[in-house]
């Protein structure tokens, strides 16, 4: 899946619809976000991953085409959604518009993130 192709939605959160509702701007808001404008063409690198396996060279060089490779992930268990490498979110693999897409279902906290990181 490219990433150029990717739509990610999520359900605004309560405080969005709040300030959607006030008509306020989110640098408005908070000082500390007051420069955040700065960043927001900033690009970001958005990975799905579906799972993981690992093969043999001998196994890599036997694949053709209709060649298929098992991930160690059931079908049913959510995705995981990084940025730049960084675990974000978890989410599900849906269709839009004959596309691939992903729905948001958890983002982690800030403090899940930054155990990540550490």
């Amino acid at each position: 899946m490219a990433t150029e192709d990717l739509v990610v939605t999520a359900p605004a959160t309560e405080g969005e619809t709040q300030d959607a509702i006030a008509g306020q701007d989110v640098g408005d808001a908070a000082p500390d976000t007051r420069n955040l404008g700065m960043l927001l063409d900033v690009n970001l690198r958005v990975t799905v991953e579906l799972g993981r396996t690992r093969l043999k060279i001998r196994d890599i060089l036997n694949l053709s085409n209709g060649s298929v490779v098992e991930l160690g992930k059931p079908a049913s268990e959510p995705v995981d959604i990084l940025v730049n490498g960084a675990l974000l979110a978890s989410g599900e693999v849906v269709v839009v518009d004959e596309s691939f897409a992903v729905r948001i279902t958890k983002l982690l906290s800030r403090a899940e993130r930054l155990k990540k990181l550490i």
